[in-house]
């Protein structure tokens, strides 16, 4: 995915570190796949199937980051697959 991100020329932070706060208090970490353009999560998974905690992750990563759209794609026995997830807390 990288190597395409470098051909289309987008600037993009690979495995970006994003804290997890509660309480204003650190109490973990994700890493993000990839936020390009510091706008679009974009997050890779080998699955066989879409399930809901990879869509409820995604979400927290949309809240923490206050980015707009997020891409979950999926590979699976059957193709690659995705989902476009738009945060419903930011507004245009």
């Amino acid at each position: 995915m990288a190597l395409e991100l470098d051909k289309e020329g987008l600037k993009y932070k690979k495995e970006k570190e994003i804290k997890l706060n509660y309480n204003n208090q650190c109490i973990g970490k994700y890493f993000l796949d990839f936020l390009i353009e510091n706008k679009i999560i974009l997050e890779l998974k080998v699955v066989p199937r879409f399930n809901h905690i990879h869509l409820k992750r995604t979400l927290e990563y949309l809240n923490t980051t206050k980015a707009k759209l997020a891409i979950l794609i999926y590979f699976t026995r059957d193709g690659v697959k995705y989902r476009r997830i738009i945060n419903p807390r930011i507004t245009i």
